[in-house]
């Protein structure tokens, strides 16, 4: 599948720009700093939809989400001062989780940098455990991502 093709179904993007202290002894970006911009997009993408990070790590609506699981594929490498396009989305919602796909592209020659996927898991502010993801948030979700399922 050529993801650069899908980049219509990610509602979100920002751009980020590589710094010095973000590449390795070979010059370009670590692959551990991927994660950092993914996690940019994540909370940009939630703050387009209305909803703000608290310092205390939970958003302003009271829910918590945490990460359950991350999936990377390194497609090119991107390098200092690159300026990269972290488009992001939400592919599915389940009971108490859902996933946040991300594509990372250097837009000046249309480069795939990365696929990304990061299972986020809703949870209990009092008990930490999971628990079904509101469903206001699931309809605001669904009205501004238009490719998201529930499954």
């Amino acid at each position: 599948m050529n993801q650069i093709a899908e980049i219509d179904k990610y509602p979100h993007m920002i751009s980020v720009r590589v710094r010095n202290f973000e590449v390795d002894s070979q010059g370009i970006v670590h692959n551990a700093v991927y994660l950092n911009y993914c996690e940019i997009g994540r909370v940009e993408y939630v703050r387009t939809l209305g909803i703000q990070l608290l310092p205390t790590g939970i958003f302003d609506n009271q829910f918590k989400i945490n990460v359950k699981r991350n999936e990377i594929n390194y497609e090119s490498p991107a390098y200092l001062d690159d300026l990269l396009n972290v488009h992001t989305r939400i592919s599915y919602i389940k009971n108490s989780s859902f996933c946040f796909d991300h594509i990372i592209m250097r837009p000046s020659d249309r480069t795939l940098i990365i696929t990304q996927k990061s299972v986020q898991v809703n949870l209990n502010l009092k008990t930490g455990r999971p628990e079904r993801l509101p469903d206001d948030i699931r309809k605001i979700i669904m009205n501004f991502d238009k490719s998201c399922y529930e499954i």
